[in-house]
């Protein structure tokens, strides 16, 4: 099997030619690699790696080296740097597979951010980085509300994206809820988002909270119901409200007709 080419020592160079190895087997579907290709624009290049086998890698990797921090930290920025979507989602859960403080994911996730070019490096970052600082550090929210106005719009995504893993908090009901209402307060600002992909998250962002604060989130939908959405924000507004009960529902998109 080609991971047991894995050098014993954790050299990011002999990491790296064992990992494209394996994605040049791995990605010898071209339906698949067509199919990404589709899903994913933007992605620099890829090599059509599912998503489970690369998650499986990653978990090969760190078992291998014994989740040590600074050498898994190295192939993870050397992976980074490689740029295509497999290299970059492995060196993701890389990065979410070992102990770093709040401050470190963080840091991490803010350096790299600008490299995205693609909704699921975007979320995926999200996920084992600023979310995860979020969960553990509600200070984030304060930097993440800047975000709404930055003319990167994966930026503006990950403003949105981020709170979602508020899911995995374990926050007093006072500081869980603050959160929240400012997560509706950033979905407010981006309901009118030219792109599509803010969109998409506004209406996934809202819809964890109402998850999480039912009356929160119906009473935000029919605030915005009756503020005179534009066209695009009732839209969006009518997906995120597929979370309501039917009877409430009826009563939101009554208020947004």
């Amino acid at each position: 099997m080609i991971l047991e080419k894995l050098p014993q020592v954790p050299d990011p160079v002999q990491v790296l030619e064992v990992i494209e190895e394996i994605f040049s087997l791995l990605g010898e579907d071209p339906e698949y690699l067509k199919g990404m290709q589709m899903a994913v624009p933007g992605a620099s290049r890829l090599y059509g790696v599912k998503v489970p086998q690369l998650r499986k890698l990653s978990k090969e990797i760190l078992k291998k080296y014994g989740k040590e921090k600074e050498p898994i930290r190295k192939i993870a920025e050397a992976c980074w740097a490689e740029r295509s979507r497999e290299h970059e989602l492995v060196a993701l859960f890389l990065w979410a597979g070992i102990s770093l403080t709040p401050t470190e994911r963080w840091e991490i996730g803010v350096r790299i951010l600008p490299d995205v070019a693609n909704w699921e490096s975007c979320d995926q970052l999200c996920m084992a980085l600023l979310g995860q600082a979020l969960v553990e550090n509600p200070q984030y929210m304060d930097v993440l509300e800047t975000w709404v106005e930055n003319e990167n719009f994966w930026v503006r995504r990950a403003a949105l994206v981020a709170p979602v893993y508020l899911r995995r908090a374990n926050y007093p009901p006072e500081v869980a809820n603050d959160l929240d209402q400012r997560t509706l307060g950033i979905a407010a600002k981006l309901l009118d988002d030219p792109e599509k992909y803010i969109r998409k998250a506004v209406d996934w962002t809202v819809r964890e909270v109402i998850k999480r604060q039912y009356e929160m989130g119906f009473d935000w939908l029919k605030k915005q119901a009756q503020s005179d959405p534009s066209k695009i924000a009732k839209s969006t507004l009518r997906l995120a409200s597929k979370k309501l009960t039917q009877d409430d529902q009826g009563i939101f998109l009554t208020l947004l007709e």
